[in-house]
């Protein structure tokens, strides 16, 4: 798998998230000016995530991260693990800001934990919610 676009980073993210218990998931989810890259919801823990996907320009993904704290529980971002060693870890982690990496083969892996946003909005994660669960209907 080559990852020539960022949305060939979605599907491996996707599934290390499903397995983490975020079963409700969509794409590009508008959030004001932005989108959303992966927005998921655990029906098991009640929490919300949110994860900007970028090839190389972490110091954008940073920023729409902090941005994505106001509407998810926990924000991420993810990259190839090509891209992760140009990433200054110590600054997503005083941000709360969590790290995925994304092998050739597919494969998703935690490098960096995200804290618990302490500026989550729960209007804008209800909202999102029940958003999640009319879409999870729709596809039974």
């Amino acid at each position: 798998m080559s990852f020539d676009t960022e949305s060939t980073l979605f599907e491996p993210v996707a599934a290390y998230l499903r397995r983490k218990g975020f079963r409700w998931q969509e794409k590009e989810v508008p959030f004001y000016e932005y989108r959303v890259d992966l927005y998921g919801f655990s029906r098991a823990c009640g929490h919300t995530v949110a994860v900007e996907l970028k090839l190389h320009k972490w110091q954008r993904a940073l920023q729409q991260a902090v941005l994505y704290q106001l509407c998810a529980d926990f924000a991420y971002i993810a990259m190839p693990v090509s891209s992760i060693v140009r990433v200054n870890v110590e600054l997503l982690e005083n941000h709360g800001i969590g790290l995925l990496a994304v092998r050739e083969n597919g494969h998703c892996r935690q490098v960096l934990p995200a804290s618990r946003s302490t500026v989550v909005k729960k209007t804008y994660t209800k909202e999102y919610i029940k958003w999640l669960e009319g879409r999870a209907e729709c596809h039974q």
